[in-house]
Order: structure tokens, then C-alpha cells, then sequence
């Protein structure tokens, strides 16, 4: 599976250890950045970096990486055909692929160990959407509505370049 992660410099050590696991288990990485602790760079650039890979087709799901998970969510979801959501454990991590179809990832390296967040990323990538077994159908209806309703709202990302403090 073609993945796009990214990350700003508190995040980076999150980002890079969950990059070794998706390359070490076939995966293939788009990194949209940050590259090394030296700049630091402005989240909502980065965030914006990876929308644009989701939104063209590069990649089928995405990984952010930031302090909490947050600020990368918020401003991942403003574009259109992204739906990010921020989580702290594997099995919020499964959630947001069986229950919402989110197709972002974020996690906080304050919150989440590298440990873990491999973890994270495994469940994210091996859940589908709907895959959980006696549901009722208007349940499993309400799911596809409120997807829909979420990826068809915001904006086209446009190219960027990362953005520092300067």
C-alpha cells in the first residue's frame, strides 16, 4: 500500500520510526517532510503537503505526526476528500478505519511512543471500513452517510512548500 506520511521536528522521531515499519512491512512512503530536527516548520504546510497527495490519488491512506496529533487533524481536515483524525492507542486507531473510513492518521509524539505508534499504524492500515461483524444495516448506513458527508466538504490543497517561523 502507498502511504504519505509527515511530520513537523516534534514529531519526527515518531514519523521515522513508523516509516521503518511501513517500508519493513512492504509499504511503500511518500514523505511530504520534515527531514531533520534544524527548521522548524509549520504543521498546517505539512499537513496541506499530505492532503494533496490523498486528494491527487498518490497515496491510499495517510500518517501525520506533530506534539498531540492535533494540530496536524485540524489542519488536515480542511480539505476536501481527507478525513484525519487524531488518536492515542491501536484500537482507536482500528476505530477510525472500521467506523469513520478516515483516511489520516495523526498521532502526538508527547502521547504515543514509537512502540505504539507502530502498533497504531498496523491497525490503521489493516482495518476496513465497515469490518466489523453484526452491525445492523441503518447503522452500517449512518457510517457511509456521515463518511460521505465529512471527505465531501473543504478545500482544494494546492502545492506548498514547507513553511518556517522566517
Amino acid at each position: 500500500m502507498k502511504i504519505v506520511v509527515g511530520s513537523v521536528v516534534k514529531g519526527l522521531t515518531l514519523k521515522t520510526a513508523v516509516v521503518e515499519w511501513l517500508e519493513a512491512h512492504g509499504h511503500e512512503v511518500v514523505d511530504v517532510g520534515v527531514y531533520d530536527f534544524d527548521t522548524f516548520i509549520k504543521f498546517p504546510s505539512i499537513a496541506e503537503r499530505a492532503a494533496r497527495v490523498l486528494q491527487q490519488g498518490e497515496a491510499e491512506l495517510g500518517i501525520l505526526c506533530c506534539g498531540s496529533g492535533t494540530g496536524m487533524a485540524l489542519a488536515a481536515n480542511k480539505f476536501r476528500g481527507v478525513c484525519a483524525a487524531s488518536c492515542e492507542s491501536p484500537a482507536a486507531a482500528e476505530m477510525l478505519r472500521t467506523v469513520n473510513d478516515a483516511n489520516c492518521l495523526c498521532m502526538g509524539e508527547n502521547l504515543v511512543t514509537p512502540e505504539i505508534g507502530k502498533r497504531m499504524a498496523a491497525a490503521f492500515i489493516n482495518w476496513k471500513f465497515q469490518d466489523v461483524p453484526g452491525i445492523p444495516q441503518p447503522v452500517l448506513d449512518f457510517w457511509a452517510e456521515a463518511r460521505d458527508e465529512i471527505m465531501s466538504r473543504g478545500d482544494e490543497a494546492q502545492e506548498r512548500e514547507m513553511e518556517t517561523l522566517d
